[in-house]
């Protein structure tokens, strides 16, 4: 697996400075105890006090070197000798990112902890508070806007108006349409409107037969024998003329005409089939699917997308639009609720906190993994100079610490040789 340099903040170059100053210091002790030894060897006079000298700087060299030695261990080989149990960060790198996310997840991500921690904050209230600023408010509904103009962006239309066809043409299919056109005469005639279509019929027909009164003529006249004079073919067509006008008067005036009953009749059998025969039902769902199949209703469909397409990515992005209006009193309204709504304070909060609570629960092993995955993607030698880089200034204290005891150390030694001696 390839392993990836570990990015240094720009605070660290001041935790460098630090551990490479603290180095020096417990570096510069044990220096000095050595050169304190050789001093009491080779050139200090014979004296009961230089033997206590050279015990106390004998002892600091002995503890220098081995808290050095404990302390270099911890991240590389000493002296970059592969000695057993050093260089323990980077053999062991692994194991502590598994056991860096574990820590995490146990201590800092306990699902009942943070859910706790949830419920203590009263994110709802917060929420409200903060949305009911206006500046706020506007801020999300922009947010909003530019989340829905990309997503519709985003959509392929070719799909898009394939589910819609889709759709609509599955809903209509779903439908009875027969019962339904059935139940709808019936509910016409029951209150009288047929009679508006009725008449609006009689009128056109009326007015078509006068508008097309030449062409009529000329029809006649090619029918008519060829030795009837035309004086008498105008004659009867006026009379047939007249009669129909006649009639269509007498049809549109008279409520109770024979003619207007048997087209009741004829509705109300017509929609008495349209409910319960199944092959009139079978006959609408025939013309149902031609009207499905047909290219003007993909192109119908088609278009439906188009222009509501262009009408949101218009309504949102104009911010004196109606829709970016009415997003932005809904967010008002929101806050209102969530500010001065205690019931609904209480159960956004505990929705939070159960979801937050369940979310933990169900992703632990993933956090655990995820700082796993991470540390184990690091470069070995630059893992163990970071950690060296965070701890390592407080860790020379061991360094001098071992130097000034391992004094002290001597001393008493040296004094209880003495004393029993």
């Amino acid at each position: 697996m390839s392993s990836t340099q570990v990015a240094l903040p720009p605070a660290d170059e001041q935790r460098r400075r630090g551990l490479r100053i603290m180095r020096s210091v417990a570096t510069g002790l044990l220096v000095l105890a050595a050169v304190v030894f050789i001093w009491t060897l080779r050139f200090a006079p014979s004296a009961t006090w230089v033997n206590y000298v050279r015990a106390a700087s004998e002892a600091a060299m002995v503890g220098a070197i081995a808290d050095w030695f404990a302390v270099t261990a911890i991240f590389k080989h000493p002296l970059g000798i592969p000695i057993p149990h050093t260089a323990l960060i980077p053999k062991g790198k692994d194991a502590i990112g598994r056991g860096l996310g574990e820590f995490i997840q146990g201590n800092f991500l306990a699902p009942g902890e943070v859910a706790e921690r949830v419920r203590e904050a009263h994110p709802a209230a917060r929420l409200g508070a903060w949305l009911s600023e206006p500046v706020n408010a506007a801020g999300v509904a922009t947010q909003l806007a530019t989340v829905t103009r990309t997503t519709v962006e985003l959509l392929k239309d070719d799909e898009v108006q394939d589910s819609i066809e889709t759709l609509v043409a599955s809903r209509v299919r779903a439908i009875p349409l027969a019962p339904l056109l059935g139940g709808a005469i019936d509910h016409v005639m029951a209150e009288g409107r047929h009679h508006v279509l009725v008449d609006g019929a009689l009128n056109g027909l009326g007015r078509a037969v006068l508008d097309n009164r030449e062409v009529l003529r000329s029809r006649l006249a090619q029918e008519s024998p060829w030795w009837v004079p035309e004086s008498i073919d105008d004659a009867v067509f006026r009379r047939i003329l007249d009669g129909v006008q006649s009639f269509l008067a007498d049809l549109r005036t008279n409520p109770d005409h024979e003619m207007r009953q048997h087209l009741d009749a004829r509705a109300a059998d017509l929609a008495e089939r349209m409910r319960h025969s199944s092959e009139m039902g079978h006959r609408v769902d025939e013309l149902k699917e031609e009207l499905l199949n047909h290219p003007e209703f993909r192109a119908w469909a088609a278009g439906l997308w188009n222009q509501l397409k262009a009408d949101l990515l218009q309504a949102v992005e104009r911010p004196e639009s109606a829709a970016r209006q009415r997003i932005e009193q809904m967010i008002v309204d929101l806050a209102e609720s969530l500010r001065t709504d205690t019931d609904l304070q209480h159960t956004v909060d505990r929705w939070l906190a159960d979801t937050t609570e369940r979310m933990l629960a169900e992703s632990g092993d993933e956090i655990v993994g995820l700082v796993a995955g991470t540390v184990d993607r690091w470069d070995a030698k630059e893992t163990s100079s970071r950690i060296e880089l965070l701890v390592g200034r407080d860790l020379q204290y061991i360094r001098i610490n071992g130097t000034v005891v391992g004094a002290l150390v001597g001393l008493l030694i040296r004094a209880v040789s003495d004393t029993l001696g």
